[in-house]
Parts: C-alpha cells; structure tokens; sequence
C-alpha cells in the first residue's frame, strides 16, 4: 500500500530558465508567477501554461524571479495537463490542482454620457468584485471547491480617491464577492498577499484544490478578517497561512507578513525593525502549524521567501538582517512594492516544505 504523496510542487529559476528545462517538466508545470522586464512578454504567445508577469523592480535574486507550480503526479496519456480562458482567466489544470490569473483594467460599473460614475462606486472596488465573481464561478464550473491561495497586485495601493484609500477599496470589493458566493468562512479563508505596483491593471493569480487545505492563524495577531473598523468599511478576507497536507508531504503557503501585532504596526519609521519583527511573526506561523500537525515539520531555515520593500535604498537592511537571523544561505528573491499600510516598510510571502524520507524513495 503506497502512502499519498502531495501531488504539487515548487521550483524558483529566471524565466529563460525554464525553457532550458526538458521538456517533460515543462509540461507538468500548471502555472508561473514571473517579476520580469516587459522585453519578455512575447514569449508568453508560444507556451500552454498560464504565465503571470508582473513588472516590478527585482532588488536581488535574479535567479529566483520565477515561482513554478508544477503537478507532481506521473502525467501519463489520460492525465496530461489541460488549459484553458474563461472569459479574462487564463488557467491550467491536473485532476487535483487548477493555477489561473486574471488581469483586469479598472473600470466603473456604469458611466452616464458625460463619463461620470452614476453609482460613484470606485473602479478598483467594481473591478476586484467582477474578478473574484469570475474566480468564483469558475471554481463551480470546473470543480474545484478549495482555494488555495490568492496573489493580488494592484497600482497605487495606498492613493485615496472616492474618499477611501484603494487597498480599502479592493478589501470592499474582494468581501463583497465573497458574501455574495457564499464564499465568506472565517475559519477556511486562504493564504494571500496584496501589493503596490507602479501601474497596470488589477492582477490576481489564484491557487485551486479539490482537497480541503487547512487555514493557520498567528497567535501573535488578531486574524485580518476580525480587525477593527478603523481598517476599513470591510475586513481583509485572507488567512495567515494555508497548509497543503497528505501523509508523507506537506506545504505550507505563508501570507504576506509584516511587522504587525495584534493589529497594530510597530516600528512604523523602522525597516530593520520591521524586519525582525516580520521573522518573529512568520516564526510563530510556522510554530502553529507544527503544532497543529503534532510534530516539528517546518523550519524558518527550509524556506523560499519573497520579500517586498517599499524603499530600494533598504534592500541592504532588510537582507542583512534576515541573514543575521537566518544564516547566509537563505533563498529569496527581493522585489521593490508598495505595502498595504503606508507605515509598512517592508513584507515577506514565503513558501515552506516538508518532505518525509519515504517520499524521496523512488
């Protein structure tokens, strides 16, 4: 009798890397999150899976600006990949895992002749709505029940017009598609990041299972989707962590995660504060999920991070401290956005692995 083995896996490399690959890896691959330069958008009309570009300053860790999801089952003839569009989704899928994006310019719900917001609804706020209804439907027409994670980007996170600030505005929006699909569980919300760029269009890539993941909160922070009214009209739908789990593998998928405790930021003028404080939360994200699987499986020290900082001029701050932290060898890629608080420095996403001995038996 064969023991489950978690049928997805990670691989970090440069876009051009992956098309060094044979060609057997690339076609298990479901999906790509890509920080690349714009000269690379051509080359997303010649392959089958779903590449998610974003065009964001890469700081450091050039060999890292792709993050790969790939099936990790044997694809024989009858189980090969399927991709598709859905209106603006691109998506690709195995029988147990489904990777898509969509990419949405900002629009109002209805405009009278003179081009004025009749319902003065905010576009971002439509637009991130009319997004997640698409996910959300495309979930019930595939069948895939679970959501995994989420990847938000948005331009001008932290502008204010329509008298809200916009990553208040994508919150009302992202809340309100959730109630109306009967989506909204406090309990079973998935891992996700929101962040700044330059410009572009509202851009969401998702992660979709067919097993139920399980949702981590942070002891040292009040869960997002409890936070005071102070955070906006609507709180932010997102767990601390999601938890991919069979007997023999497990994957953790860690949030964006800042210098909050509580729901408070602390250090606001302080980015090598803000770093440490950062690792001391996602340390106890990583502690609780080895407390809810019953045995030390993940370490802060076996983790790929992608970390966000608002400032270029702070990249050396924030890579020297969490190397003073963690050692020299961490894998991370470093990417210049804007955070969801103004105060906010710096963030870190991270993906944690684990890996029984049996697994690794061929």
């Amino acid at each position: 009798m064969s023991l489950p083995i978690l049928p997805i896996k990670t691989a970090y490399m440069p876009l051009s890397g992956i098309f060094q690959q044979p060609q057997s890896w690339q076609d298990s691959i479901l999906g790509v999150i890509s920080f690349a330069e714009p000269s690379t958008d051509n080359i997303t009309e010649a392959v089958k899976f779903p590449i998610f570009q974003l065009h964001a300053p890469i700081l450091d860790g050039a060999d890292a600006t792709c993050e790969i999801w790939l099936s990790n089952t044997d694809l024989s003839s009858d189980k090969l990949l399927r991709h598709g569009n859905n209106g603006a989704i691109q998506y690709r899928y195995s029988d147990e895992f489904l990777f898509g994006f969509i990419s949405l310019p900002e629009l109002a719900p209805s405009q009278n002749e003179a081009g004025q917001n009749i319902m003065n609804i905010a576009p971002l706020q439509h637009t991130t709505e009319s997004a997640y209804r698409q996910i959300f439907a495309l979930m019930d027409e595939l069948d895939y029940p679970y959501i995994c994670r989420f990847w938000n980007y948005m331009a001008d996170i932290n502008g204010v017009d329509h008298g809200l600030e916009r990553y208040r505005q994508f919150n009302v929006g992202r809340k309100d598609a959730f109630l109306a699909c009967d989506r909204e569980v406090a309990s079973k919300l998935p891992a996700a990041c929101a962040l700044g760029l330059a410009d572009g269009p509202l851009s969401i890539a998702f992660l979709l299972g067919r097993k139920a993941p399980i949702a981590i909160e942070n002891p040292r922070q009040i869960s997002a989707y409890e936070y005071p009214e102070e955070y906006g009209p609507r709180t932010p739908s997102f767990s601390r962590a999601t938890l991919l789990h069979t007997e023999l593998d497990d994957l953790l998928l860690i949030s964006g995660t800042a210098s909050i405790v509580g729901h408070q930021t602390l250090h606001p003028s302080d980015v090598v504060a803000q770093t440490r404080e950062t690792l001391v939360n996602l340390d106890a994200v990583i502690a609780e999920a080895n407390r809810i699987l019953g045995e030390q499986k993940f370490d802060v020290r076996n983790i790929f991070f992608r970390v966000y900082i608002r400032h270029a001029a702070d990249l050396l701050l924030v890579r020297n401290e969490m190397q003073r932290t963690l050692g020299d060898t961490i894998e991370a890629a470093f990417i210049q956005a804007e955070i969801c608080r103004r105060e906010l420095l710096m963030e870190i996403e991270a993906t944690a692995w684990y890996k029984s001995e049996l697994s690794c038996v061929k």
